[in-house]
């Protein structure tokens, strides 16, 4: 499972200082639960022109993506990423977004199933 923090907001901010991402990983990186974590930071999530945006996400889950956060909103952020990984589909419905988040979701992202063709169950299977 990994929480995916945009190291470039807010983007279009003047001085582009990209501070948003260095204060929510030190604040995430204070809790305890946050070992067990996998944080990336990555140059963009998608969710200009709203700032403060971070993404949890997991091999098979739906990616879904917050707006809007800050530091402060690091204890709701470690929730939801844990709820989200507890969660077998990712599906905000089929896991408890955290209230404080709740009115944060910027989207959610399904992701299609492995797609086999014969050609390529031919070459997996050696013929």
């Amino acid at each position: 499972m990994a929480l995916l923090i945009c190291r470039t907001c807010p983007r279009y901010d003047p001085r582009e200082t990209g501070e948003f991402g260095r204060r929510l990983s030190a604040a995430i990186a204070e809790h305890p639960q946050a070992r067990h974590l996998h944080v990336r930071k990555v140059a963009c999530l998608g969710g200009c022109p709203d700032d403060g945006v971070v993404a949890v996400d997991g091999p098979g889950k739906a990616r879904v993506r917050f707006t809007g956060i800050s530091a402060d909103d690091a204890e709701a952020v470690l929730a939801a990423a844990a709820a989200h990984d507890a969660c077998l589909s990712g599906v905000p419905p089929d896991w408890e977004v955290p209230t404080a988040l709740s009115d944060r979701v910027s989207s959610v992202t399904l992701k299609r199933p492995a797609i086999r063709t014969p050609h390529a169950a031919g070459a997996v299977a050696g013929q």
